[in-house]
């Protein structure tokens, strides 16, 4: 089985996702349309044993860092401001980069609402956050940086015989 039979690929009457497939829910409450950009990335170090040779002989799992960045539009940056300080203040918390919150991010498109992806970014605390503007005809946009526990992948529905795998190793089955 070739990886465009998994992913039902090419779907000629159908789309292939793009930013406008894209939603974002923060803690699961809303929608944040005034994004510009999300990226997030899940590299790994991996510990080499070499011993006495030259050629490594054997190597370690290694350590994952999650991180990402977010950019958005100043109202957005406004509407993200007003949920995490309440939900900071709510659970004791002095500052806003002190909440830990889920990012959930969907793709899907209207053609074919079956085949949706969700990643999951766990325990994201957003920090050092960037603003300004330049002359121009541009809206003014926010980049922070994003502080992330756990990203899981791809968790949600597929096409027949695809999953995904839990940063635990579980495999998540189609829905």
């Amino acid at each position: 089985m070739s990886f465009s039979d998994i992913l039902g690929y090419p779907d000629i009457a159908g789309f292939a996702f793009s930013w406008s497939s894209v939603e974002i829910e923060i803690a699961g409450i809303k929608n944040v349309v005034a994004t510009k950009s999300l990226k997030y990335r899940d590299p790994l170090q991996i510990g080499k044993i070499y011993g006495t040779s030259s050629r490594p002989i054997g190597r370690t799992r290694g350590q994952t860092a999650p991180t990402g960045t977010w950019e958005v539009y100043r109202s957005g940056w406004d509407q993200i401001m007003v949920d995490v300080v309440a939900a900071a203040a709510a659970g004791g918390k002095i500052g806003f980069a002190e909440q830990a919150f889920p990012i959930t991010v969907s793709y899907r498109e209207p053609s074919n609402p079956l085949q949706t992806v969700c990643d999951k970014l766990l325990g994201v605390r957003i920090h050092s956050p960037e603003a300004g503007g330049q002359e121009g005809t541009d809206p003014l946009t926010v980049t922070f940086e994003l502080d992330i526990m756990a990203i899981s992948w791809g968790r949600g529905k597929f096409s027949p015989g695809f999953f995904q795998l839990t940063p635990e190793g579980i495999a998540i089955p189609a829905m």
